[in-house]
């Protein structure tokens, strides 16, 4: 499976908070808007965390994780090239398989 969009549109990256939330064509959609972030404020958190032990960012911690999934190969997008080197940051390391099973568990309900 390709994972087009795996960082949701910049959703995944910690640019969007409940207190910060997208202007544009973003904030008519229903995951930007406060209850869509608001449900996704735990996986968010868990991302923050591994993202600390491991020192990468929200959005590499996210990518990696698709990256060691079996069946998913990610298509990160990028308009810059920090974007570039953002994204390389998500290979190169490997989450525990308790994490990445905290994180399998955590996104259920999120992408029901």
């Amino acid at each position: 499976m390709l994972a087009y969009s795996p960082l949701a549109q910049g959703l995944l990256t910690g640019k969007y908070t409940v207190e910060k939330q997208p202007m544009g064509a973003r904030r008519f959609d229903s995951r930007f808007q406060k209850s869509g972030l608001e449900k996704i404020a735990p996986v968010m958190s868990l991302l923050t965390e591994i993202g600390d032990k491991y020192d990468k960012t929200v959005a590499q911690v996210a990518l990696n994780w698709l990256i060691f999934q079996d069946s998913v190969i990610p298509i990160a997008g990028c308009k810059n090239s920090e974007q570039v080197r953002q994204n390389a940051g998500a290979i190169g390391w490997e989450m525990t398989e308790e994490e990445f099973n905290q994180l399998e568990e955590i996104t259920r309900p999120w992408l029901s």
